[in-house]
């Protein structure tokens, strides 16, 4: 006969033991799944809400000499000028100063690295996060500049009629170097560098006896074009259209906006074509960043204007009427901020507007200062952290 304990055998206990453990686990377990279902909405709603007014928060002078433009630079920026350029970081603190003299700046980030060079002259800086790097004197004139996340930079550079592209690592050093006959491949218009530095597309136009056509040209210059020359792994030509702007999304992903249309490509190692889709209206603006690529067609007689954004992969997840008349678009992260001199509408990739409203002062650029409610205001004169409200 089974011993009792107050009445109860032990058998009787040991069930009633294990189910009081099995009630407290599933309460643990369900309030474990509240507090996660309950962080998960708020989190949800924290990202997804709608603002509708601002507060300054901060503001710093940014007056000196005239901006010749602004580069995002992770949650900050940098300013370049003439004279020198200036990288903040996200709390609006001096980075760096980088002091030159130039006449026609243009520039070009890649995560911690950015170029600053000297439009038809034959200088260009290198920097990090820390400031000036090197300063590269080029054996030509620059037409345009790329740099890549480990400091290389992709040169074209024009002499005498004749193209040259250099590849120079951040101590200065020429790696590669290539020249394009203009009478075989045309006038190169464009280039875009991958993220490694070992991948390179050149955009291409010609006019031969009065007839227009473009080239894309991708280049591979890691061990898989070893054996092409100058590193060529494929191409694509178009007649009667110019493709004025090339570009990586990411390291494996190239995007081709032709005068009218997109195309996207894969690009591990050889260039497959992912997509490609041609307009009927006017492209308007080109957008893109590591993940979208989007392009704003503009309106006609039967059609408004419109905004289509696309993935990395080519799938078409966005097309939203645009009736805000902008001056300047672009992507930042998963919102596509747009403006004009005073007015800033900001949209969430699924079309959704996030913000919109007019400032007192003016707009030169609007740049995310984290990725919630945080930007910033930058013109010639000031420097505002301003905070988005409901």
């Amino acid at each position: 006969m089974a011993k009792e304990i107050e009445g109860q055998t032990l058998r009787e206990y040991g069930i009633r033991k294990k189910r009081i453990r099995q009630r407290k686990k599933l309460i643990l377990s369900l309030l474990f799944l509240i507090v996660i279902l309950a962080g998960g909405i708020f989190i949800w709603k924290l990202y997804n809400k709608s603002y509708s007014n601002y507060e300054i928060i901060n503001t710093m002078s940014n007056e000196g000499i005239m901006a010749k433009g602004y580069v995002r630079f992770g949650y900050s920026f940098i300013k370049y000028t003439r004279d020198g350029a200036l990288a903040y970081d996200k709390d609006k603190k001096l980075l760096w100063n980088g002091s030159y003299d130039m006449k026609n700046p243009i520039a070009d980030v890649c995560n911690s690295y950015a170029v600053v060079a000297d439009k038809g002259n034959k200088s260009l800086y290198i920097f990090d996060r820390k400031g000036v790097v090197n300063n590269i004197e080029t054996i030509y004139d620059i037409v345009n500049v790329k740099i890549a996340n480990q400091g290389v930079v992709a040169v074209l550079m024009e002499a005498d009629k004749d193209y040259y592209i250099y590849f120079y690592n951040k101590e200065g050093n020429e790696i590669i170097h290539m020249k394009n006959n203009v009478g075989n491949a045309g006038y190169p218009i464009d280039i875009a560098l991958s993220q490694d530095g070992e991948k390179l597309v050149v955009s291409y136009m010609s006019v031969t006896k009065g007839k227009l056509s473009s080239s894309v040209a991708f280049y591979n210059f890691g061990e898989v074009g070893q054996n092409s020359t100058d590193g060529f792994v494929g191409g694509w030509d178009f007649d009667d259209i110019v493709v004025p702007k090339v570009t990586f999304l990411n390291n494996d992903r190239v995007c081709v906006f032709k005068e009218n249309g997109i195309m996207l490509y894969a690009m591990s190692e050889l260039p497959v074509e992912l997509y490609q889709e041609d307009f009927n209206q006017k492209i308007k603006s080109v957008l893109h960043n590591e993940s979208y690529a989007g392009v704003v067609l503009d309106k006609d007689e039967n059609n408004p204007r419109k905004l289509l954004l696309y993935n990395d992969a080519g799938k078409r997840v966005l097309e939203s009427d645009l009736d805000f008349d902008y001056d300047k678009i672009y992507l930042a992260e998963n919102e596509i901020i747009m403006h004009d001199n005073l007015t800033c509408q900001i949209m969430r990739i699924d079309g959704r507007v996030k913000f919109k409203n007019v400032f007192t002062s003016n707009i030169d650029v609007f740049y995310p200062a984290n990725n919630l409610n945080k930007y910033y205001l930058v013109n010639d004169s000031e420097v505002s952290e301003v905070l988005l409200l409901e």
